[in-house]
């Protein structure tokens, strides 16, 4: 044999020796991996090149390959061949295929719908010409029953990771492979020559749903009319924080007592028990305890546990009660809220009152309670509710948690007294608040202006006394008195008539002198006429100048009564 030396040195480092007896025959070689995955059900071609050293004399005699299961004879039947008179194996009949052109050293070797109870074990290849020669190196071929799904770390809720799904051995490109059970994005695919593998790829963001859900790879292959299909299910593992639930039981006085679950809230009358329990849910287990700033009932049990008992519910009581769970993956907390009813009343800060505006007066009416009230005004026996307009009355109501709240306008001329009520009922019953307007408008000008003029009436005639009286006192000194009849007749009063007036004149008497005969007697006739009464009338006042003459028959008079000069005298 003459070959190269190169050659002789490659096929000597490249190849398994082929031991014939004692003697090693070089230029053998077989090229193949050492081992080949199929989907079961699914088509796989092992890929194999030869080489062996051919004699010159044998060109012309036909080769023939064969492919027999590991551990089997030569001289029995055959898995593959090209050679039509060699038996082939039951279970591979109709199957394998040695798909290569041994002519050209390809020895490649097809399994179509492969089996794992009869197709996995090892082969080997054989070569028989002029010479006859099995190669020693033995691809194993491994069947797998579904594809292979791999997730490269553990699952934490909300961070994405890249997952892959692998089915092997595949012939052919009417492959699919498709994910299920779960939302997989930015799905990719690719093909390996060298591990004859189809590969999807895809991003996956797990979250707490996902935890205990199947991820699903799907891999169908089309050959002719048949569609084999197989699958790979995982189920997810996923870490998560804790999510918190409340469920409890709700006592009536009574006895009586209801069971509820799922809820964040409850209503609660005063005077109940009620046993709340703080449920979670995480992965890994995690912890939960009831916590809160300031201990708000009696009741309670240790905030280390995940139940809450408050006996003897009161109004105080109402409000958010916090839950607080934690694991490695991180720390929740849940409010659970409790809702005391209880009847209509003022609100702790009372806006309820009424006020003056520029065209009537405004009311606002503010009643809390729970539930919450409704609200209804009562103007001058009308009844008025949620939002009204009107020429006069205008309406407007809404609510604000447990508040409730109204404002009432009224415009226009309003006169007299208005009966104005606000009344808030629930439930649990009602209570009104009672407004009183006087007046408004125009009245309230009136009625001040009416003030006014009669407090200036009031005053007038307070001075016009004050005026009478400092008369009545000037006129009438406390030094002097006022005459008699008998003491101004005793008083010469010759001196006056120069200093009275006219009509004082004209109205003067002149007493006669008695000792004037007939005439004197007349006149004391009329002199004893003259009225003895005097009268408090001051129109009826009048001034009179008496005239008497010398009056010997009298006594004179003193020095006193000597100085008077005149006598105011009222007459009837």
């Amino acid at each position: 044999m003459n070959y190269p030396l190169g050659v002789f040195i490659f096929g000597l480092l490249s190849t398994c020796l082929h031991w014939e007896g004692a003697q090693c025959v070089p230029g053998y070689n077989l090229t193949v991996p050492p081992e080949v995955r199929v989907q079961e059900g699914f088509c796989v071609i092992i890929p194999c090149k030869f080489t062996y050293p051919e004699p010159a004399h044998t060109n012309g005699v036909k080769l023939h390959g064969y492919w027999y299961t590991e551990g089997s004879r030569s001289s029995g039947s055959a898995v593959a061949t090209n050679d039509g008179y060699k038996g082939i194996e039951y279970f591979a009949r109709g199957r394998f295929l040695l798909s290569g052109d041994l002519e050209q050293g390809d020895c490649s070797l097809t399994i179509n719908n492969a089996n794992k109870n009869t197709d996995e074990r090892a082969y080997y290849f054989r070569i028989e010409k002029d010479i006859k020669y099995s190669y020693p190196t033995k691809p194993f071929v491994r069947v797998a029953e579904k594809p292979e799904i791999q997730i490269p770390r553990k699952l934490q809720a909300g961070h994405p990771v890249n997952i892959s799904c692998t089915t092997p051995g595949s012939c052919s490109s009417q492959v699919a492979l498709i994910w299920g059970g779960i939302s997989v994005a930015n799905t990719s695919r690719t093909t390996s020559k060298l591990t004859n593998e189809i590969k999807v790829y895809g991003t996956f963001i797990p979250s707490a749903a996902d935890h205990g859900q199947t991820l699903t790879c799907i891999a169908s292959y089309n050959q002719g009319i048949r569609t084999m299909q197989t699958e790979e299910r995982v189920q997810l593992d996923v870490n998560y924080p804790p999510m918190l639930w409340f469920s409890g039981i709700l006592e009536r006085p009574g006895g009586s007592q209801r069971n509820f679950t799922g809820a964040f809230h409850i209503e609660v009358q005063e005077g109940d028990s009620i046993a709340l329990f703080c449920g979670i849910k995480s992965n890994p287990p995690g912890n939960a305890s009831w916590v809160t700033e300031s201990q708000k009932t009696t009741g309670w049990q240790s905030s280390r546990t995940n139940i809450l008992t408050i006996s003897n519910v009161k109004l105080a009581d109402k409000g958010g009660y916090k839950c607080r769970a934690s694991n490695t993956e991180g720390e929740t907390d849940a409010t659970f809220q409790l809702c005391v009813a209880y009847s209509p009343r003022p609100c702790e800060q009372d806006n309820s009152q009424c006020w003056r505006v520029d065209n009537g007066f405004q009311c606002n009416c503010s009643i809390c309670s729970y539930p919450v009230s409704r609200i209804q005004w009562q103007v001058n026996g009308k009844n008025l509710e949620g939002n009204y307009s009107d020429e006069t009355m205008k309406v407007t109501s809404w609510n604000k948690m447990e508040e409730a709240t109204s404002i009432l306008h009224l415009t226009g001329d309003l006169d007299g007294e208005q009966h104005i009520i606000c009344l808030g009922t629930n439930p649990g019953g009602q209570i009104p608040l009672k407004f009183f307007v006087a007046t408004s408008g125009d009245s309230l000008k009136k009625n001040l202006i009416s003030g006014v003029i009669g407090a200036l009436l009031m005053f007038a005639i307070v001075m016009l006394i004050v005026i009478i009286i400092f008369v009545i006192f000037r006129r009438y000194p406390k030094d002097r008195k006022p005459l008699t009849a008998s003491e101004s007749y005793a008083k010469p009063l010759t001196h006056v008539h120069s200093k009275l007036s006219p009509d004082v004149k004209r109205n003067s008497l002149t007493v006669p002198n008695p000792h004037k005969g007939n005439d004197a007697a007349e006149d004391q006739e009329k002199f004893d006429e003259f009225p003895t009464e005097i009268s408090n009338d001051p129109e009826e006042l009048h001034y009179a100048s008496l005239n008497f003459g010398e009056l010997k028959c009298l006594p004179e008079a003193t020095s006193e009564e000597s100085k008077s000069d005149y006598a105011e005298i009222k007459k009837v």
